[in-house]
């Protein structure tokens, strides 16, 4: 049973597995990566104080953050084990702010109680996301909105993916934003919004900055940054980039 897997997961990663994911994001390889994506998160999210509920938080790390950024947290998972550990870390980061639950997010209970609700990393765990969406609807404020950060196509024969399930048999899945959007829909969300996730470091060419007469100096550097910086290389990227929005890594905003 999928479900099961994602209880003994803890269990059966072994001490240095339950350090890693205590210790997280620090601990992991793409750090830089997971500020980008709380920068764009704390960024759309209600200013504080607001009432958050964080959806499949495990070992509770998003949820000390969105504490220490003064929201009112309520942070759920299916595994007991996780829970304890998030428990720890609620201490260890002073977090008074925050609190833990042990339930399955597919049949939440709360009704019209939160502002805003988060998924970082974790719908792809659901065995039905409709379930999921429809229960972070009821569980939101009229106006509330529900953040996923989730991976897109290709995620579940990913080698990562393939020996997780084989180890703990655990659920992964593509997540993309089409299918998150098309579930947000039928539960009763009435918009969306999507950011791109993971942009990398983009270096300036030195010769940008180089004085010139103004007119000259404006025609170079828009010639320039056209031709050689990476965040304008021009229609192919362009293109690409709208045919990845339905598939790719990408934060969707929803708004109940």
């Amino acid at each position: 049973m999928p479900k099961q897997g994602e209880i003994d997961y803890l269990r059966l990663s072994g001490e240095d597995g339950i350090q890693f994911a205590r210790d997280k994001p620090f601990s992991a390889v793409d750090c830089g990566r997971t500020f980008q994506d709380l920068g764009i998160i704390f960024s759309v999210l209600p200013k504080p104080p607001a009432r958050l509920l964080d959806l499949g938080v495990g070992t509770g790390w998003t949820s000390v953050f969105f504490g220490k950024r003064g929201y009112d947290v309520v942070g759920q998972d299916i595994a007991e084990d996780m829970i304890h550990q998030a428990n720890i870390n609620k201490a260890r980061y002073d977090t008074p702010n925050v609190q833990f639950i042990t339930t399955d997010y597919e049949h939440l209970h709360f009704e019209s109680e939160f502002d805003c609700a988060v998924f970082y990393d974790s719908l792809h765990h659901a065995e039905d996301e409709k379930s999921a969406l429809r229960a972070v609807y009821q569980a939101l404020k009229p106006g509330g909105l529900c953040v996923t950060v989730e991976p897109g196509k290709g995620h579940a024969t990913s080698i990562d993916s393939l020996k997780a399930v084989a180890r703990f048999g655990v659920t992964e899945r593509d997540m993309p934003p089409s299918l998150i959007i098309a579930g947000a829909l039928e539960a009763g969300f009435k918009e969306y919004r999507v950011f791109h996730r993971f942009m990398e470091p983009v270096e300036l060419p030195a010769h940008l900055f180089q004085v010139a007469h103004p007119i000259l100096h404006w025609a170079r550097t828009f010639y320039l940054s056209m031709k050689d910086s990476a965040p304008f290389r021009g229609w192919r990227r362009r293109r690409r980039f709208l045919r990845d929005v339905r598939h790719g890594n990408h934060i969707v905003v929803l708004f109940k």
